[in-house]
């Protein structure tokens, strides 16, 4: 693995109407944020954005601000090469120390490398796992 770290991901639950992408992100952008990693969708009216940040404090601090829940949970995020396979090498890992992803996403930045995000039955472990 290219670099595995234990991070901090926030959950926001925000109203389900147009414009809300933007607003989420603007308001992290005037915080000076940067958003590493992101999984977006709506649900029952609900909008539902999971975001791992630069600065989770200061992330939350201005989500909260505009009135929105937000929750934190510990995540572990692997940057790695881009290429075929490497997503099975990990779950392969993973499942041999018989460790569960509960969720998982992530994205290429087209320059070779990719990030992604797990949540597991046990963190510390997939940390260990992986690095």
């Amino acid at each position: 693995m290219t670099s595995v770290n234990e991070d901090t991901e926030l959950i926001v639950s925000t109203p389900d109407e147009p414009g809300i992408f933007g607003r989420v992100l603007g308001t992290l952008a005037n915080a000076g944020v940067n958003v590493k990693a992101l999984y977006v969708r709506s649900e029952e009216n609900t909008g539902h954005f999971h975001l791992v940040t630069s600065d989770p404090k200061k992330a939350q601090t201005a989500l909260r601000t505009l009135g929105f829940k937000v929750r934190t949970k510990k995540v572990i995020t692997v940057l790695v090469t881009d290429r075929i396979g490497v997503g099975a090498e990990i779950g392969a890992l993973l499942g041999n120390a018989v460790i569960d992803i509960r969720y998982s996403y992530g994205s290429s930045s087209g320059e070779g490398k990719t990030l992604l995000v797990f949540q597991t039955s046990h963190n510390k472990k997939a940390f260990e796992t992986l690095k």
